[in-house]
């Protein structure tokens, strides 16, 4: 009698549990007066919830008699409980996710990316895409390589390697949807300016090297101990006055010159752009934590090492991308379609990562593999003068 009378106020507990979801607070419940009599009328004058509908009170009991009964001080105990006292905390990750109070070794959602560019039949596939760090020369340029001023330098600071989960070293290859990306955030950054003159065959542009649609990650990484633990990249991005001074009409030179470290060239977008290769002469792009906006500082100068695929504005009639940028020699580099909005692989561009046709004449290209905006200067380039400018966050 005892066993059958704890098994339904064990019943009308679970019962009236999901009932109290919508009051402020349970009533407690004496389950030491209560007889089977009692239980059953106080089950059938229960309103049940959709989730319980499909159960009947005998149902419940069989269900009941396979558990361990329960003492009377449990049922108690258990009778007294809030519905806030069972609710479930939500989530603290959200699409874009702030640190986590309490980082664990996994990565939290919202760490990886997706990508129209790579969703499509066009281009390379993103879950192989090649790793450039076989692909830089200091010799020649050569198709599909980052001719580069400097070799490789393995004392260089960089990501650890052994950390990085989206590399397949076996297959000299990385997958860009497994990369780890830094999320946006509070961080703000002064307002990124981006101004362009033409006057007597000279385009003259400068810039905050900052963005100008304000897109930029939460910086500094180092509140993201997942991030972190790969690429220990303490920089946060300040304000930087750069000035450059192309010719409006550049010309080919004799031969095609290297790529310094540093900058070699802007974006309309107002951030400067370097070479492919980290300072250790590797796949900066593949190695390397950047934001999910396509940036990262070096100390304090915001760069981008490939072209932000937002940045990649078709032209209407022609599909061919637009202007993203200028590179130092004063040839401008396009978005990632060519001509019928075709994508720009390699195999469709010359040693420095150019081509010529129709009115536009010889121009770069943006790639989605290695050397991602330009192998070597296809032109004479120029000088370009820098000012730092600290802009405390705000």
């Amino acid at each position: 009698m005892r066993n059958t009378t704890n098994a339904l106020v064990v019943a009308l507990l679970m019962i009236h549990g999901l009932v109290a979801c919508n009051v402020e607070r349970a009533p407690t419940i004496d389950a030491q007066t209560m007889t089977n009599a009692d239980v059953v009328e106080e089950l059938a004058e229960l309103p049940i919830p959709k989730s319980a509908q499909a159960l009947s009170t005998l149902t419940v009991m069989q269900e009941l008699e396979t558990q361990p009964i329960p003492t009377v001080g449990e049922m108690q105990a258990a009778a007294t409980l809030t519905p806030a006292a069972t609710q479930v905390s939500p989530t603290a990750w959200s699409t874009t996710p702030s640190p986590p109070s309490n980082p664990s070794d996994s990565a939290p959602p919202g760490f990886t990316l997706t990508s129209a560019l790579c969703s499509d039949a066009q281009g390379p596939d993103c879950n192989v895409l090649r790793l450039g760090d076989d692909y830089l020369t200091t010799t020649s340029p050569a198709k599909g390589y980052l001719y580069s001023c400097s070799g490789p330098n393995p004392h260089a600071p960089g990501a650890t390697e052994s950390k990085i989960t989206w590399l397949d070293l076996a297959a000299k290859t990385w997958n860009f949807f497994k990369k780890l990306w830094l999320p946006s955030g509070t961080f703000e950054a002064v307002i990124g300016t981006y101004t362009e003159t033409v006057d007597h065959g000279q385009r003259s542009i400068s810039i905050n090297n900052l963005p100008v649609d304000g897109m930029i990650g939460d910086w500094p990484m180092t509140q993201y101990p997942t991030l972190s633990e790969i690429d220990r990249n303490p920089g946060i991005p300040t304000a930087v006055n750069f000035s450059f001074s192309y010719p409006t009409s550049p010309s080919e030179a004799l031969s095609p010159s290297c790529l310094p470290q540093g900058a070699i060239g802007t974006t309309t977008n107002g951030v400067v752009i370097y070479n492919a290769a980290d300072a250790r002469g590797e796949d900066a792009v593949a190695r390397e934590i950047v934001d999910a906006f396509g940036g990262h500082p070096a100390r304090s100068e915001y760069h981008y090492h490939f072209i932000p695929e937002r940045m990649d504005d078709v032209s209407k009639g022609t599909e061919h991308s637009g202007v993203v940028g200028y590179i130092n020699d004063g040839f401008a580099i396009y978005g990632y379609k060519g001509e019928g909005g075709v994508e720009m692989s390699n195999d469709d561009l010359d040693l420095c990562h150019g081509h010529s046709h129709g009115s536009i004449g010889y121009h770069y290209h943006a790639t989605i593999e290695f050397p991602y905006t330009v192998g070597c200067y296809k032109g004479v380039p120029a000088s370009t003068s820098t000012t730092a400018m600290p802009v405390p966050r705000r």
